[in-house]
């Protein structure tokens, strides 16, 4: 098996009360998830709010992006405003069928966030299959 060596992507904005696709297995090419990063991206709001993310590995649904539920959470993790956190595993999360994908719920303005409506950055790191 070799690996592209490649980048998963780019940084990906998820709006505050959304749930957002940040990565997703598609020409059924195996990917290797070893870390995500988390950005409160706060810039130019004055808002002193956390904003709380929460990420999902997510199975396919018949081979398209499934829907996250608790059930497929990982992590809860809360930032504050213009902070960084690294997510990292110790094993890859490894996503095999075309649809497997990885979520992220930005709590935001919803009844379980703190009221804020900025959005949080996400980028995934890890490798896929050539």
């Amino acid at each position: 098996m070799a690996l592209a060596k490649s980048s998963l992507g780019f940084p990906i904005e998820c709006g505050a009360g959304a749930t957002t696709t940040v990565y997703s297995v598609s020409s059924s090419k195996k990917a290797y998830v070893r870390s995500i990063i988390l950005y409160h991206n706060n810039v130019g709001s004055g808002s002193a709010l956390a904003q709380i993310g929460h990420i999902y590995v997510v199975p396919n649904n018949g081979g398209s992006v499934g829907t996250a539920t608790e059930g497929n959470a990982i992590a809860r993790i809360s930032l504050v405003p213009d902070d960084t956190t690294f997510y990292e595993v110790q094993y890859p999360i490894t996503l095999e069928s075309n649809g497997d994908s990885i979520q992220v719920f930005n709590a935001g303005n919803t009844v379980y966030g703190t009221g804020s409506t900025n959005p949080i950055n996400v980028l995934i790191l890890g490798d896929k299959e050539e």
